[in-house]
């Protein structure tokens, strides 16, 4: 770099000694051999910049590729214990004996995740160094600080014995500060409101006397209010209930236990550019915000936000989400689908009941001591196997799967898990084959699927690439089950409101063609477009989440709803909805918008008394503006 000849200093002496004439010239090479060695020097140390940058960077890329190597090979490894630990050892009249299922105290872990831990309780958390938390992980650190609350003072003074320890602030209507204990802080205050978790709570209330308000900050809160402050089925990590317990002595043992620096997994993976949220200001899917019974889940502009020091993993969000925007960490869609798989096709013949048993599951002691083949797998949380994989095993020949729910699953994860129950019942029985295809353990049903009515379904696996999302992995599970159970079937089944399968209908006498519908659907499943005469939209079914947002942004209201499924040769085609004629320019002739659309906007803008509006709108754009 910058190497120059003898010859061409030369040249440049001679041509800088015309230039300068001979007084100037030594100052002049003086200077210019400055600047050339200090250019020179800079450009050196820019070249070792960019080679170190470009080593930096091939170490970045060898260090990812070993850590993938050492994933795979862990991950491996761990899915054969896992797999080994899912078969079922069957006996020679195809019995199944099941295995027991009950927490264990160590957990064994993968991708650094917890898998066997049990969620919506402090049992979550694991106990750690100051200051190592892992990356992965979800870190709290509590120094003790308690906030005891109530309804009344002298009913916490009366339990000053019991809470003696440690740092309390007391808040409660009528506490007297003057009588509270030595090394409490007493607030004659009612508290209006909790926000925070274990090691980061913030409490307002209002003090009695002033009705000012007040926060106070604690690591741990015990509610011994007769109606808890805080509502959710699933309560932050440190805040004890005094309903929830046996006395207040067992809550102050718990308490003095939450002291330190803890850690739990990060139950969830979100994906935002998938996410249906919000367009255009409009709000669209919000079943994660419905469902989560820790309230964990906020709405954020166009997003959702998660707060991963609030989230307990009980699934309920991942299970509702239609697009696979929320899933669950660990275990993944695809791994339970690849653990099923093995089960089955372990198996001569594909097994006639599907247990699927959730940790710590309370299930029916006759499970597996039929004479039907059966296969077992385990979850951590019964919400981890959701409607996706619910098909997936139908379609691969399972004649039904039962669902045995975690002991203490939150209200809202059961609502849920009822329509979508509902959902496959609906198209099973009007397919005929009773509304047992996939029920809970423990519900005695007559209508358990006919295996008369069944076809047989494949010996293959589903087949779907690693970064298959959940709506793809949906879309091929019933695709290969209606084509197995209903072949060349032109049949329409209908669905419940609220179900995330389904199409819309467009009213065409109502429809201007403006194609807001298309412009603002998240999942891209309806399309506009022209051709030299005729505009036309278009649905494409499979992709429909029924997140509603067409339907609310439809300037005309000529969007309506319609949850259904139907037959795999539409479901996964482009249906036409409504289809217009194209109106030509005035001036040159050529077609620039559908005629209901100019129609609409000309008799709108019409009001406005503006003069020729007409006549510019039956204009393309190009001889409106060329005028």
């Amino acid at each position: 770099m910058f190497d120059i000849s003898s010859w061409e200093l030369v040249v440049v002496g001679l041509v800088a000694l015309v230039v300068t004439g001979p007084e100037r010239l030594p100052r002049v090479v003086r200077t210019l051999g400055l600047w050339t060695g200090k250019i020179k020097a800079a450009c050196v140390s820019l070249h070792k910049e960019f080679e170190r940058e470009a080593l930096a960077g091939n170490i970045q890329e060898m260090r990812q590729e070993l850590e993938q190597v050492s994933h795979d090979v862990e991950r491996s490894v761990l899915d054969v214990v896992d797999i080994d630990r899912d078969y079922r050892r069957i006996d020679p009249v195809g019995r199944t004996t099941p295995t027991a299922h009950k927490p264990t105290p160590d957990a064994p872990r993968q991708d650094g995740v917890a898998m066997r831990q049990a969620p919506l309780s402090h049992t979550i958390l694991t106990r750690v160094a100051p200051g190592q938390g892992a990356v992965d992980k979800v870190v709290y650190q509590s120094d003790g600080v308690v906030a005891l609350i109530g309804d009344r003072g002298p009913s916490l003074l009366a339990m000053a014995e019991t809470f003696s320890q440690g740092t309390i602030i007391a808040i409660a209507p009528g506490l007297d500060d003057e009588q509270t204990p030595v090394g409490w802080t007493a607030f004659d205050a009612r508290v209006t409101g909790i926000e925070g978790w274990l090691g980061d709570f913030r409490l307002e209330s209002v003090m009695t006397d002033s009705n000012t308000p007040r926060q106070v900050t604690a690591d741990i809160v015990i509610d011994l209010s007769k109606t808890p402050t805080l509502g959710q089925q699933v309560s932050p990590p440190g805040y004890l209930q005094g309903r929830s317990s046996p006395s207040p002595s067992t809550l102050a043992a718990e308490a003095r236990e939450l002291v330190g620096s803890f850690e739990k997994p990060r139950y969830f993976r979100y994906t935002p550019e998938i996410c249906a949220h919000e367009i255009a200001g409009q709000t669209g899917c919000t079943r994660c915000l419905d469902v989560c019974a820790a309230d964990a889940i906020r709405s954020e502009g166009t997003l959702i936000h998660v707060e991963p020091h609030l989230c307990q993993g009980c699934s309920a969000c991942t299970l509702a989400c239609p697009t696979g925007a929320l899933s669950v960490a660990q275990p993944r869609r695809l791994d339970l689908l690849e653990r099923m798989h093995t089960l089955i096709d372990a198996l001569d013949t594909p097994p006639s009941t599907l247990h699927v048993i959730a940790e710590g599951a309370p299930i029916d002691p006759d499970v597996g001591t039929s004479v039907e083949v059966s296969a077992t797998l385990e979850v951590p949380v019964i919400a981890n196997f959701g409607e996706e994989l619910w098909f997936a095993a139908l379609a691969h020949g399972v004649h039904r799967v039962v669902l045995w729910p975690e002991a203490g699953m939150p209200a809202d994860t059961r609502q849920l898990l009822d329509r979508r129950l509902a959902d496959v019942a609906c198209i099973t029985e009007a397919m005929g084959l009773g509304r047992g295809a996939v029920t809970f353990g423990g519900d005695r049903r007559d209508d358990t699927p006919d295996t008369a009515t069944l076809r047989p379904g494949s010996r293959e696996p589903l087949t779907v690439s690693r970064d298959s999302r959940k709506r793809e992995l949906l879309n091929a599970a019933l695709r290969r089950w209606q084509e197995s159970q209903l072949p060349g079937s032109h049949e329409t089944f209908e669905l419940p409101a609220g179900s995330p399968i389904g199409g819309i209908s467009v009213d065409p006498e109502t429809c201007v063609m403006c194609s807001v519908c298309a412009r603002s659907c998240p999942t891209a499943s309806i399309r506009y477009g022209e051709n030299t005469q005729t505009a036309r939209l278009e649905l494409a079914e499979a992709n429909c989440i029924q997140c509603g947002l067409c339907e609310r942004l439809c300037p005309e209201d000529a969007i309506t709803l319609q949850p259904r499924l139907v037959s795999a040769e539409r479901r996964y085609r482009w249906q036409p909805l409504n289809e217009a004629p194209l109106a030509t320019c005035d001036a040159c002739g050529s077609p620039h918008m559908p005629e209901p659309l100019l129609e609409s906007m000309i008799g709108k803008l019409a009001t406005t008394g503006a003069a020729d509006i007409e006549r510019q709108f039956r204009r393309c754009p190009a001889c409106r503006h060329g005028q």
